[in-house]
């Protein structure tokens, strides 16, 4: 059994270094709590709507900044791990990233792959697929958001024995009604279940710059069961959720029936040409 902490920040582009001190009181608050995973929301550091590529460069850290390393130290004294999303510099490029932080600090960082909207304007896309590292509770993946919603990338996680997904996001609200569930949680649902993996999603809020954010922070276990969603009634301020959920152990869906045993991979050919 592990103890998750998803942290929905009310994050600002205008307040980059208040961003960074409501992330650390929301890691000691979580890792206070006795939670040995927590993930916080795509682009932490920066915020989400540029204006300017300059905007970009004056938030952005780097693999070796104060960011990776003070969440390194938290990772440390609270022998937790984090992930969370941040603009990083390196090579000349910006990246919209997710790392992994233990308590030996900087375990690896995933450039995100699929962009939304304006993010081909302030980011170089990245090109690896899902992060994927072994951590003293089972083997965990990220990615970052809109990448969620290409089913063959969460696959690949599935594909490396990824048994927990740590999504940090920042999920725009499109309008679409969130009764009875944001549709950003079912797909979350989806990917748990079809995967058998569980999956914690770190969102978001807080509006910037015109944008209103869906705020659907979630906790799904490996069978697609929600053990932790945002309170809708409290969407302008910081929720960390926080559940105890069971890491799966197999790909067993039934006394008969395994989701890799199961698969027929020479038939999916096609999925890759159209």
């Amino acid at each position: 059994m592990l103890r998750i902490a998803v942290c929905q920040l009310p994050l600002s582009i205008d307040s980059p270094d208040a961003n960074l001190l409501l992330a650390e009181s929301a890691i000691r608050k979580a890792g206070g709590d006795g939670a040995g995973l927590v993930v916080l929301p795509e682009l932490t550091n920066s915020g989400y709507a540029f204006r300017s590529i300059v905007e970009v460069e004056e938030r952005a850290t780097t693999l070796d900044g104060a960011v990776i390393n003070k969440w390194a130290e938290l990772a440390r004294e609270l022998d937790i791990v984090i992930v969370g999303g941040l603009a990083i510099a390196e090579g000349g490029n910006f990246y919209n990233t997710s790392v992994i932080i233990d308590e030996t600090g900087l375990r690896g960082w995933y450039k995100k792959v699929h962009f939304w909207n304006d993010e081909p304007d302030f980011f170089t896309p990245g090109s690896d697929e899902p992060l994927v590292i072994d951590t003293k509770f089972g083997r965990l993946a990220t990615m970052v958001c809109y990448d969620l919603e290409f089913t063959e990338w969460a696959r690949l996680a599935f594909l490396a024995d990824a048994a927990i997904l740590a999504l940090p996001t920042n999920w725009p609200d499109g309008g679409i009604s969130t009764h009875p569930t944001p549709m950003e949680a079912v797909r979350v649902q989806a990917a748990a279940s079809q995967n058998k993996m569980v999956v914690a999603a770190a969102d978001r809020t807080l509006d910037e710059r015109g944008i209103r954010w869906s705020s659907a922070s979630i906790i799904a276990d490996f069978d697609g069961v929600i053990h932790a969603i945002s309170d809708r009634s409290r969407l302008d301020e910081m929720q960390i959720l926080i559940a105890d959920v069971e890491i799966p152990t197999d790909r067993k869906v039934g006394p008969r029936n395994d989701l890799r045993a199961d698969r027929r991979p020479e038939l999916y050919g096609n999925v890759l040409k159209k």
